[in-house]
């Protein structure tokens, strides 16, 4: 897969190549999707040679930020979620930059980028410095995870309205573990995008600090969205107590159910029990009618007690 643009932000043809210079500095963002050799060459030849990640490492699940000397370098998260199966998929951005060039990697086409892209080409004056570049970059960036942490409160929705409709419980709990532990997944992944846009801010302020620029936004948007997922944690563990509770409430209806029967059921049993021992002195043995009068006293006594359970509102 390959797929490059470099923007000086001049003349703007779709994901071709930008050789318009724009701004006194000569900025230049190139984004490389999938192409892992053309990033190697672009990075030999660039000042952002002494920083390397593994790029064959296919479970990147933290973010990552770096200052060196001359430059500086993150990655960061982008975040989808799929229905079948349900689970996250974290796609690495990295990113590479200086006072003049930006380099951005990713082994995926992402709509995050491109949007980028689009409002950068056509609004080159937002960008006075490598720092704004990055900035949008990371901002959309961003923007999408608000759009995953709404996906991912669907989910715990459906479950919830699932434990709380659905009388078969069977499976539901490989459902609620499976959406904890992708929780878990994506609180971890944050928790790593905040430390490392928290640097970032910090050595943009250090680096700028003339610049009025909203960097701490950037931070804002990932401190909501990190309260987001803790929340939505708690949510699916408050789903697993609900699920819990739910099984326990049925299983004591249930019981309940069975011990009014059997109790209902008790002086009939008691009765039949006395009179099928073999003693030839029982009451009612020898009376022509006496099988129907013992019939007539179980049900008698069984709507007794019957009828003393309604009263008392048990049943």
């Amino acid at each position: 897969m390959r797929s490059i643009f470099s923007l000086p932000f001049g003349h703007t043809t779709g994901m071709a190549s930008f050789e318009k210079t724009f701004s006194p500095q000569n900025l230049q963002w190139e984004h490389i999707v999938g192409d892992t050799t053309r990033l190697e060459t672009v990075l030999q030849h660039s000042r952002f040679s002494l920083a390397s990640y593994d790029f064959a490492d296919s479970e990147v699940v933290r973010a990552e930020f770096d200052d060196y000397a001359r430059f500086y370098t993150i990655r960061v998260l982008s975040l989808k979620w799929f229905d079948h199966p349900q689970a996250v998929q974290m796609t690495p951005i990295y990113v590479w930059a200086d006072d003049t060039h930006v380099v951005s990697f990713a082994k995926e086409p992402l709509q995050a980028v491109e949007r980028a892209r689009q409002k950068l080409s056509h609004n080159p004056d937002w960008v006075s410095s490598s720092a704004r570049l990055v900035y949008y970059l990371l901002d959309e960036v961003l923007a999408s995870l608000f759009a995953f942490l709404d996906k991912l409160y669907e989910q715990v929705e459906l479950l919830e309205d699932h434990v709380l409709t659905e009388h078969r419980t069977q499976g539901i709990e490989h459902h609620i573990f499976a959406l904890k532990r992708e929780a878990l997944r994506v609180r971890r992944a944050m928790a790593s995008m905040r430390d490392a846009i928290s640097q970032l801010v910090r050595y943009w302020t250090a680096q700028y600090p003339d610049d009025p620029f909203y960097y701490m936004e950037l931070y804002d948007h990932m401190l909501r969205q990190f309260d987001s997922v803790d929340t939505y944690r708690e949510l699916v563990n408050s789903v697993l107590d609900l699920h819990l509770s739910t099984v326990s409430n049925r299983l004591n209806e249930i019981v309940k159910t069975l011990t009014l029967v059997t109790t209902v059921l008790l002086p009939a049993s008691l009765m039949a029990a006395l009179y099928g021992m073999n003693f030839d002195y029982l009451p009612l043995v020898h009376y022509r009618f006496g099988f129907f009068v013992v019939l007539g006293l179980i049900v008698a006594v069984s709507s007794l007690v019957y009828g003393i359970f309604r009263y008392r509102r048990w049943i």
